[in-house]
């Protein structure tokens, strides 16, 4: 029997994001997600789970979205103060790892420290596979001792990795998807698949292009056709605190 993790990434981006998460909970398939905590949204996101507490919920590190928590680190954002939008090459070399690291471990000590019992990690864009952060993550790891969803562009020796399959976006995302790789999620005992559900609202519309798409993702993950296909096939629906 096969487990899965419906993993919403971005909880706490703004306000229609986590209703569309929860949502995406309650009335779908949904069983995972991961906060960020350093989007407006947080503080509303983190009363939601107070009626929610069998959601799991990890930490969505973020490099490349808003700004940082602490205001004195050099090598994380561009000229007005703010995370780089995208992490290429010429960025990555710029960045200071001890920076990272406490940017990083203030994220994750904020979602604790709001009262969420945190069940796992990963990241906005998926930076924790970088290879050349490596050394980061594995003191995080080491320090906190939780899962982490994987997906590494390195070897990494770490026994609460869990396999990630992140084709569920953009141009991918159907009513089909999950017919369409049912047979990748059977290869595995147990994975996560991201997801980014929503609704709408300004905030959202003006700040990613990724928009329309979490209104098409809430759909699918919500729908009683794919509801009934997960439960046809055997697939257990879980979560990372079921698992470790």
């Amino acid at each position: 029997m096969n487990k899965l993790i419906v993993n919403a990434d971005d909880f706490g981006y703004c306000e229609s994001v986590n209703y569309g998460i929860i949502s995406s909970y309650v009335n779908g398939i949904v069983t995972s997600t991961t906060m960020m905590a350093n989007m407006p949204g947080f503080n509303h996101g983190v009363k939601l789970l107070q009626d929610f507490d069998t959601l799991g919920c990890g930490v969505h590190m973020t490099l490349s979205c808003n700004k940082p928590l602490n205001d004195n680190l050099k090598t994380l954002v561009d000229e007005n103060g703010r995370f780089h939008r995208r992490i290429n090459e010429e960025i990555i070399k710029c960045i200071d790892l001890d920076e990272l690291y406490i940017e990083f471990c203030s994220q994750i000590d904020k979602v604790i420290k709001s009262g969420v019992k945190v069940t796992h990690l990963d990241s906005h864009h998926h930076v924790h596979t970088i290879p050349q952060f490596e050394e980061v993550i594995k003191a995080i790891l080491d320090k906190y001792k939780l899962p982490i969803r994987g997906g590494f562009k390195y070897d990494f020796d770490y026994e609460k990795i869990v396999p990630c399959i992140g084709t569920f976006y953009n141009k991918n995302i159907g009513i089909d998807y999950f017919e369409k790789n049912v047979e990748e999620i059977k290869s595995y005992e147990v994975c996560d698949i991201m997801s980014h559900p929503a609704f709408l609202e300004s905030y959202l519309l003006k700040s990613t292009s990724y928009a329309m798409e979490r209104v098409t993702e809430h759909e699918i993950l919500t729908s009683k056709e794919v509801k009934n296909f997960i439960k046809e096939n055997d697939i257990v629906l879980t979560n990372y605190k079921n698992i470790y």
